[in-house]
């Protein structure tokens, strides 16, 4: 083996060595929280982010912070040097996290409990999703810096673009912190939404971009955009032990929202729920052994993607109108699920292989489960994040080697088409917008979220 083979294993076996340590202080962590912070049913957030309890005392929690205009927490132009961060990620749910695409965070059926809020804002009407944008990536794409954002003190959780690439939210890994981002402007939106009992585990934005809904454990909750206030009730089980709200994701009409767990004693399992009544749209789809990871819809809405962790990732696909699996589980993705990406026309399904895995991004067939040609060889240890270009002729993957390094392929003949960039940085979380032109890297060094735009 050569010394480039000796070095790029070399670095495999460390990131696989981190990432074991890191799901162990992530189960250490959510057993903790199992046993002291999970909240009953005496807690529910207050409308603009304060937490209340019965006797109606607020919780603690850090004092808001008006939005400056412009804001002296964003800054922009060249960043000569990306500081490497301590890990290579702290949960599975802070690396699997994209933008418009997705990157990637029981059993019988279970009544709903619709526990009412606080606020007095009623359920948010879907609106008509907006048409995905039709964009290409040019023949010789660049990479240019547009701003470094600042603001949270505590290790990032993930981040999240809204479906217009303008809006990004960001979350905090250990206590409930979020942050709305104006992308255009490189500023922050308004006081962060905060919680002293609730960590925001996983984010979906409605496809209009007016609703937002945060996944916490035994709940999820809707807020207005961009206001953060609270919008009508939450989701939740009358068992409140349970965790099926860990990934939530709205269908492309707004009007379902797919949310599951790690932890549902009734078998992993998730439910689709309605997001006009808050009630449960039929029996749960189960079978997804080691917990669910990821949740992503295709463009039709006709399909949903399941991704879990057992031995090597596990992908299902759903028909949503019959609620049958189709096909068999697609399987083979070394070291787990990084992220998926379905094409625009939604017959295609993009799987990369996680952190320390074998560096590949394998192509699926949705209408057969079966595979489409030769897997994307990416050359790292692992895929952190991947996407689509609006026209679907190009996927754009993000992977580990030395740095982050961006590459592009050829939709249709599975080959580079053009020379890869690197990013002098080692960062999670990471996400693209719908269109794949927009990436946003996160710090665990000083917390910070980098923008970043392929020209």
């Amino acid at each position: 083996m050569d010394d480039e083979g000796e070095r790029l294993r070399a670095e495999c076996e460390r990131l696989r060595e981190e990432v074991g340590r890191l799901r162990s202080q992530v189960e250490r962590r959510r057993a903790a929280v199992s046993a002291t912070d999970v909240p009953g049913p005496e807690f529910e957030e207050a409308a603009g982010g304060v937490g209340k309890r019965a006797d109606g005392a607020p919780a603690a929690r850090a004092p808001q912070e008006p939005s400056p205009a412009p804001d002296p927490y964003a800054s922009t132009g060249a960043d000569a040097s990306l500081a490497r961060p301590r890990a290579a990620g702290v949960s599975r749910r802070g690396l699997l996290v994209a933008g418009g695409t997705v990157v990637v965070a029981g059993g019988g059926a279970a009544a709903a409990v619709l526990a009412q809020d606080d606020g007095s804002a009623s359920s948010p009407r879907p609106r008509p999703s907006r048409p995905r944008p039709v964009t290409s990536i040019p023949a010789h794409p660049t990479i240019r810096r547009l701003a470094t954002l600042k603001g949270h003190s505590g290790t990032l959780g993930g981040v999240w673009f809204g479906p217009d690439g303008r809006t990004l939210v960001s979350t905090e890994a250990e206590v409930g912190n979020l942050r709305l981002w104006d992308v255009p402007e490189h500023r922050r939106i308004g006081a962060p939404l905060t919680s002293a009992l609730v960590v925001f585990q996983s984010v979906a934005i409605s496809p209009d971009g007016r609703t937002l809904a945060t996944g916490g454990a035994d709940r999820a909750q809707f807020w207005q955009l961009p206001s953060l206030r609270r919008a009508g009730r939450s989701l939740s089980l009358p068992d409140r032990t349970q965790r099926p709200f860990e990934v939530v994701a709205f269908s492309p009409d707004g009007r379902t929202l797919a949310a599951g767990g790690t932890n549902d004693p009734g078998g992993d399992a998730v439910r689709l729920w309605d997001v006009g009544s808050r009630r449960q749209r039929g029996e749960p789809l189960t079978g997804h052994e080691g917990g669910v990871e990821g949740l992503l819809f295709s463009p039709d809405g006709k399909t949903l993607a399941v991704s879990s962790h057992v031995g090597d990732g596990v992908v299902r696909l759903w028909d949503v109108a019959s609620r049958r699996q189709r096909g068999e589980p697609l399987t083979g993705h070394e070291g787990g699920v990084g992220a998926m990406a379905f094409s625009p026309d939604s017959r295609t399904l993009a799987v990369s292989a996680s952190v320390g895995g074998d560096g590949l991004v394998r192509l699926w067939d949705t209408a057969t489960a079966t595979r489409r040609g030769k897997p994307l060889r990416a050359r790292t240890v692992g895929v952190s994040a991947l996407a689509y270009s609006g026209d679907g002729k190009t996927i754009v993957t993000l992977g580990f080697y030395s740095g982050l390094v961006l590459r592009f392929w050829d939709a249709a003949t599975h080959k580079e088409r053009a020379k890869p960039l690197e990013l002098a940085s080692l960062s999670q979380p990471t996400a693209f917008t719908a269109d794949g032109l927009t990436l946003a890297t996160g710090s665990y060094d000083d917390n910070a979220i980098r923008l970043w735009r392929i020209e």
